[in-house]
């Protein structure tokens, strides 16, 4: 067989599958029980979600102020003011203890290999 008549095979398939009728064509069953199926991990993220969003309903009819989201907590204006004000700043580094530090790593590094 050469490589004219495994053309002309070829292209004769294609014609019958494009003539062919199309059919529902459906995902492997794989792809469907993927997603189909929860895990239990992608629940309970969704049941923290959900109870995080009903807790910030419920505090902002109970206080009547509405309420800001910091780090997954819901807080009013005045909590978070109140936060920032706290929030100390780091200090800067200090370029003799990093040069010290770099000194420590390399007599660790010789000293591992001798």
């Amino acid at each position: 067989m050469d490589f004219n008549d495994y053309l002309e095979t070829v292209l004769k398939q294609r014609q019958q599958q494009a003539s062919k009728p199309v059919q529902n064509k459906q995902q492997p069953a794989w792809l469907q029980q993927r997603m189909e199926d929860k895990t239990s991990q992608s629940t309970a993220r969704d049941a923290i979600a959900k109870a995080q969003e009903d807790a910030s309903v419920r505090a902002e009819q109970e206080t009547k102020a509405p309420h800001v989201r910091i780090n997954g907590r819901y807080m009013s204006q005045e909590e978070a003011q109140t936060q920032a004000k706290l929030h100390t700043q780091a200090t800067p580094a200090n370029a003799d203890r990093i040069a010290y530090i770099k000194s420590l790593k390399k007599t660790l590094r010789a000293k591992k290999y001798q």
